[in-house]
């Protein structure tokens, strides 16, 4: 047993380019919240990510719920943690806000296992390590078509295999154009997929897709809100093209109606934003049993982790707001294709000198 001795947390405000997509609007900023997590003389890190709001509720959930609901448990105990916070915080929580608090504890534990028992995250998983494609994507609706296009000319000079796009103009032919330009802009051979940010009905995103599905589509993601599930499981049924979700989706429960459901064909899996690691982990594990294809939203070092245990992982993103800045380690990105790192536990630390002129709590 190894007693959880102390919680530390911080609050960070992180500038970014402005920019933008349908469903959340301007971005300007990105909070990050961090953990450590100290048991038997080791120490866990851990994070949550905010696109510029809510970041300080999740940071006082952490301080004044989580950290003193924690004090003194077993920190080897990881499933039972997450229950125990999944279940105080239940009657505000069953995702949201909650889902980030909780993630940025389970991480740190996870962290901190890695650490006690000498094994990179993938090998805790029970995941042997593999190469993982990664694909280009930028917060770009907002970007006039010359921008977009250097955007992808910058992911095309990475080598990197797939580009994806955000959609959602007023006007579909907006749509229509620009992703046109994108796929006469990298041929054939590299794949495109298009975020729609949960903007349409159902219905809307069902015309939207008919209207793009000549420009060999490898994925159309989040079409309409998470809440729809039915609406998203006529998608699968009607459209050629595979529906990705995941990263709106809070908890493993959400996951689950899904896959029970087929409404998704290609699961997406965010350790911040699903509620850990540990739920992360579920997530797979229902898209293995059900044959689905695997990828992941932002999270870069973590998910290269994650996506080891994945039957059929197609992709790795690698996401606009890239922390890299900020990080000991950036994650290294050869011919396209990403590995998860061989360092005790998740293998990811921030530069704490970088983040330092950013703090606020």
């Amino acid at each position: 047993m190894m007693k959880i001795e102390a919680i530390e947390t911080a609050y960070y405000r992180l500038p970014l380019e402005p920019m933008g997509d349908a469903g959340h609007g301007a971005i300007d900023s990105e909070e990050i919240i961090t953990v450590k997590v100290r048991a038997g003389g080791v120490e866990g890190h851990g994070y949550a990510y905010t696109i510029g709001r809510g970041g300080r509720a999740v940071h006082a959930l952490l301080e004044h719920d989580l950290a003193p609901l924690l004090a003194g448990r077993d920190a080897t105990d990881i499933e039972a943690l997450w229950q125990l916070m999944w279940q105080r915080l239940l009657y505000v929580g069953r995702g949201g806000l909650a889902a980030f608090a909780i993630a940025a504890i389970d991480i740190a534990l996870w962290d901190l296992r890695g650490l006690r028992d000498k094994k990179p995250l993938y090998v805790l998983l029970g995941a042997r390590a593999k190469e993982i494609r990664a694909y280009g994507s930028g917060v770009d609706l907002p970007k006039p078509l010359d921008g977009l296009l250097k955007q992808t000319e910058g992911f095309l000079a990475r080598g990197l295999p797939g580009v994806k796009v955000k959609i959602g103009k007023a006007d579909p032919r907006d749509d229509e154009t620009r992703v046109a330009a994108v796929r006469k802009l990298i041929g054939d051979e590299v794949d495109l997929m298009l975020d729609a940010n949960m903007a349409w009905s159902a219905q809307e995103a069902l015309e939207r897709a008919r209207r793009l599905e000549e420009f060999n589509l490898y994925w159309y993601e989040e079409p309409t809100i998470p809440e729809d599930v039915a609406g998203h499981a006529r998608l699968v049924r009607e459209l050629s093209v595979p529906i990705a979700v995941g990263e709106s989706l809070h908890s493993p429960h959400e996951f689950q109606r899904y896959v029970d459901e087929r409404a998704a064909a290609v699961v997406q899996i965010d350790p911040v934003t699903n509620g850990g690691i540990t739920a992360s982990l579920r997530a797979l594990d229902m898209a293995n049993a059900a044959g689905l294809k695997a990828s992941s939203h932002y999270t870069d070092e973590l998910s290269a982790h994650l996506l080891c245990a994945a039957a059929n992982a197609v992709y790795l993103e690698k996401h606009a707001f890239a922390l890299d800045r900020y990080l000991e380690e950036p994650q290294r990105v050869v011919k396209g294709r990403v590995r998860p790192t061989e360092t005790p536990g998740t293998g990811m630390r921030f530069a704490e000198g970088a983040l330092a002129p950013y703090r606020i709590l």
